[in-house]
């Protein structure tokens, strides 16, 4: 019983160490060493295959100013379902933004909207007032749709994302990370409503109640033709710029048939001469440079085919050979450079994943462990790998393992210690028997007869006792 737990002891000490290495693909990437980010997070990601790209400090909570407003989107879209509903501003959401300096799309109280409007003037525009009006419209109080927010998050499994307002800017315990925004954009991008308003470049708000027809130009520098950083693939999605997450920018491009996804925040904002007529956002600059280098550099590849012998491991009990090939369970394609050096491209065998005791018989197809396919050291893909070939069984191998295994069997084992314990017990019985009959041999006699004196009998005995064998002498 003690060999026993000791062992299911080591077995679990030895799948929590392997665990991660065989199921888990981390989320690093190989080429972040190609471009000199200067901001503080960059995650790229190509939304066709979920491969990451580049990634810079992803994982880390940050403040996450305007592209808050991405959440806030969904959860007004997932809860209304007429978005010409016309929605009057309150004094109430007005006044969520006094003191508070931010940007605006200059609406009036007691202005009449509908909600693609306001969603218009909250993604296009980044109108901070936009987003309390829809929330107050949504939730019935902006405290409520915060909570709604909460629980959107929580709905997809985000760990590290929590808000306290509806238009990001800087607060306590308001933060995300770059992956969790990153599930947040492609639920977004399932709604064509969300992908239709975030590419726009420019929108005309109509006349209303309280004023004349107003235009309003997208925030996202990518999306203007006239402007230096202008990208013709990228379609949208959001800026974002306080003082604590800096300048940030998460958007989508689609080339050649591929599409990333690129989140920056954190980015500085520098002048670049000293009247400061010429200033650089690399929120913008290093997504654009970001975008230029994966259309140019990265491509679809097959890099491993099901008739690439990744390992060959030795089978017990086999006929005709003692050993079987493990090849890939299907074609693997990634997205590799376009001029990929192989030198730099490994398979190998996941240590541990492969059993050390493989018996046959064994089917081609067989899944039988891992294998990592590596590029310059980081682990770009994880695939099944699967016998090459069958592998008939020997059975006079066979009987003899079965013969061997009866005898070395937990319930032989049993029988043995049987046959022990039954054999000690007929020594014993034996021993115990000799002993007895020896012992019968001779009886005690009582010897308290009188002594005989010249005076004649006393009265006085000899209080010992004797042995009297039975032939009638005294021992």
């Amino acid at each position: 019983m003690k060999k026993r737990l000791t062992f299911l002891i080591t077995l679990m000490l030895i799948i929590t160490i392997l665990m991660p290495t065989i199921f888990v693909i981390p989320a690093s990437a190989a080429y972040n060493d190609e471009i000199d980010f200067q901001s503080e997070i960059v995650y790229m990601e190509n939304l066709d295959s979920n491969t990451v790209i580049f990634n810079k400090n992803s994982t880390k909570r940050t403040p996450m100013a305007s592209l808050t407003k991405i959440t806030t989107a969904c959860v007004v879209l997932d809860n209304c379902d007429d978005l010409n509903e016309e929605v009057t501003v309150s004094q109430t959401a007005m006044a969520a933004l006094k003191g508070t300096n931010s940007s605006t799309a200059g609406t009036k109280v007691g202005e009449v909207l509908t909600v693609k409007d306001l969603l218009y003037l909250m993604l296009v525009r980044s109108a901070n007032e936009a987003s309390c009006i829809l929330a107050e419209h949504v939730g019935g109080s902006i405290e409520n749709f915060v909570g709604m927010m909460n629980e959107f998050a929580e709905s997809l499994g985000l760990k590290d994302t929590h808000y306290v307002n509806t238009h990001g800017l800087d607060a306590d315990g308001h933060y995300t990370t770059a992956e969790d925004l990153a599930v947040i954009i492609k639920y977004a991008l399932q709604n064509e409503t969300f992908c239709k308003i975030v590419s726009t470049p420019s929108y005309t708000q109509a006349a209303t109640n309280k004023r004349k027809e107003t235009a309003y130009t997208n925030t996202n520098n990518l999306l203007l033709s006239n402007s230096t950083y202008y990208y013709e693939p990228c379609k949208g999605i959001k800026t974002g710029s306080t003082e604590k997450a800096g300048h940030c920018l998460a958007s989508y491009a689609t080339k050649n048939g591929y599409t990333y996804l690129c989140i920056i925040i954190g980015a500085p904002y520098e002048l670049l001469n000293e009247d400061a007529t010429i200033k650089t956002n690399f929120a913008f600059r290093e997504t654009k440079q970001a975008y230029e280098w994966v259309f140019s550099n990265i491509k679809l590849k097959n890099i491993c085919t099901t008739t690439d012998v990744v390992d060959v491991v030795n089978v017990n009990l086999a006929r005709k050979t003692d050993h079987v090939r493990l090849v890939p369970a299907s074609d693997v394609s990634t997205l590799m450079p376009a001029n990929l050096d192989t030198s730099l491209l490994e398979i190998k065998t996941v240590p541990g994943s492969v059993p050390t005791d493989l018996k046959a018989p064994i089917k081609a197809g067989t899944v039988l462990g891992q294998a990592e396919i590596k590029y310059a050291g980081e682990i770009i893909e994880t695939v099944d790998l699967v016998a090459g070939e069958d592998v008939a069984r020997s059975g006079i191998a066979a009987l003899k393992y079965g013969i061997k295994n009866f005898f070395t069997s937990k319930f032989m084992r049993f029988v043995y210690i049987g046959i022990a314990v039954l054999i000690l017990a007929i020594i014993g019985l034996r021993y115990y028997n000799k002993n007895i009959k020896k012992t019968k041999k001779y009886k005690v006699v009582p010897n308290n007869r009188p002594i005989r004196t010249t005076t004649g009998f006393n009265r006085k005995y000899k209080r010992t006792t004797g042995f009297k064998n039975l032939n009638g002498r005294k021992k």
